[in-house]
């Protein structure tokens, strides 16, 4: 129940907005209600905090701004007299630093968390999405339901002749390699498809509404792309591809089945005398 209402609360922006405030105003009548003996500023960074953490760096200055100016109006007309007319100010001031420094805090944890959840999601060497990322976004596919009938793709890519880079070039030269094929496939590949590196010389994609014609143009692309690197020519490798066809609201429940049969089809055509791509619908 708490994912769901964070989850409604993190992607709507009215809403997020309309909580924040409520909170606010839910918490000026409280201060009001309990009298100004009791000090009640801390509770004035639940919304501060809320914004700073799923909001952006304006709204949270906004509600900053907002708590300050609500425990000054719930203090004022709940008769709480000052010897200076100054001293509201200072203490509205003193809170807002408060605020301030509270949200400069959750803004930085929040930022490195960010950081460090993408290096989690991404390979070292290539940047593209590892193993752990490739399935995230694989059972959030699965997660969706068409209303239309679409198919996607399943492709497992592996280097053919990388091996002899390594012998004959060093490994140095072989993660260079690695690092411009990458590139290469994500230069070759829709913004919105998926592109991962399995471990090793071996990748893999995930291309999103497509057909058969789609993937055998997704192929002829790839190969372009591929062909007008230095790649072939400098270390002489090439690639081997298998790429099967599923029913987007019918795909296998584990990536690992998804991708055995792209697997499969990967080592056809390696069979088959490599640098080659197989395709095939499930």
């Amino acid at each position: 129940m708490i994912a769901s209402i964070e989850r409604i609360f993190m992607s709507n922006q009215v809403i997020r907005c309309i909580v924040l405030f409520l909170t606010v105003l839910i918490l000026g009548f409280i201060d009001y209600s309990t009298g100004y003996e009791y000090s009640f500023s801390v509770f004035y960074l639940i919304p501060v905090s809320l914004a700073a953490w799923y909001a952006s760096s304006f709204l949270t200055i906004v509600m900053i701004i907002a708590s300050a100016v609500t425990w000054i109006f719930a203090d004022f007309i709940a008769g709480h007299n000052y010897s200076s007319d100054w001293i509201p100010l200072w203490n509205a001031c003193v809170r807002i630093g408060f605020f301030s420094i509270v949200a400069f805090l959750l803004f930085k944890v929040r930022s490195h968390l960010k950081e460090m959840t993408n290096m989690a999601m991404k390979d070292s060497l290539t940047s593209l999405n590892n193993t752990r990322a490739f399935d995230l976004k694989y059972q959030l596919l699965r997660a969706m339901r068409f209303k239309k009938k679409t198919q996607c793709a399943v492709g497992i890519v592996d280097l053919d002749g990388f091996k002899a880079v390594n012998d004959n070039f060093g490994h140095s030269k072989g993660d260079e390699v690695l690092v411009q094929f990458a590139q290469i496939l994500t230069d070759a590949t829709r913004s919105n498809d998926i592109v991962a590196r399995m471990g090793g010389d071996e990748f893999a994609v995930i291309l999103l509404e497509t057909d058969q014609s789609g993937v055998q143009e997704y192929d002829k692309r790839l190969r372009k792309v591929f062909q007008n690197s230095p790649l072939k020519n400098d270390f002489g490798i090439d690639y081997s591809m298998g790429i099967t066809l599923f029913d987007t609201n019918n795909l296998p429940e584990k990536l690992d089945d998804a991708t055995r049969y792209a697997d499969r089809l990967m080592y056809e055509s390696k069979a088959h005398g490599k640098s080659q791509t197989t395709i095939r619908a499930i």
